[in-house]
This record gives C-alpha cells, sequence and structure tokens, in this order.
C-alpha cells in the first residue's frame, strides 16, 4: 500500500542549506582538532600527551564523519527538492497544452 508524503519544497530547500552551512562549520572544527595535536603534545607530558593526541585525532575523525554525512544528505534534499521542481513545472507545462480552447461555433 502507498502512502502519501506531503512536502514543502521551499522548506526542504531551506533544510538542505542549513545542513550545507553545518558541513562546512563541522569541517573547520574536524581540522582544528587535528591542528590540536601538535600543540596537545607539546604542552602534556608523554603519556596525557598521547592519549590527549588520540582523543584529539579520533575526535577529529569522527567530527569529519559526520561532516561528510551531513554534506550528503544536503545534498540529497537539495537534488530531490529539484527533481520534484522539475517535475511539477513538465507536469504543468503538459497541462498547458491539454487546454487548449474550444473552436467556436458561430451561427
Amino acid at each position: 500500500m502507498s502512502t502519501i508524503i506531503s512536502v514543502q519544497l521551499d522548506a526542504l530547500e531551506a533544510l538542505a542549506t542549513e545542513l550545507r552551512l553545518l558541513a562546512g562549520e563541522l569541517e573547520g572544527d574536524a581540522a582544528r582538532c587535528s591542528q590540536a595535536t601538535g600543540a596537545l603534545l607539546r604542552g602534556l607530558s608523554h603519556d596525557e600527551g598521547l592519549n590527549a593526541v588520540w582523543a584529539a585525532s579520533t575526535w577529529g575523525t569522527l567530527v569529519a564523519a559526520v561532516a561528510e554525512g551531513t554534506r550528503a544528505v544536503s545534498g540529497a534534499l537539495s537534488a530531490a527538492a529539484s527533481s520534484y521542481r522539475a517535475v511539477e513545472e513538465a507536469r504543468g507545462a503538459a497541462i498547458g497544452r491539454l487546454r487548449t480552447p474550444y473552436p467556436r461555433m458561430t451561427p
């Protein structure tokens, strides 16, 4: 059995934009985590430094993965909205072609 899904395309595109921006911020956070490893290693004693470097590297990898997934979802939502708009435009054009005026009958 099919289910009807209703989507507001403007809201979907706005969500895609927000997710794209969030992905960019997350990518910046991941880069900062990676850049912090050197300072952590220099600023802490050997064992604590190694643990902190591991944590920062792992966290950076995790944040980068979340950013990649977020960017992928953003792209999918944007593509879906564009596809729905194209289909609706084509449907509207097809309906417009079918609505030809009837010729007037003259008495």
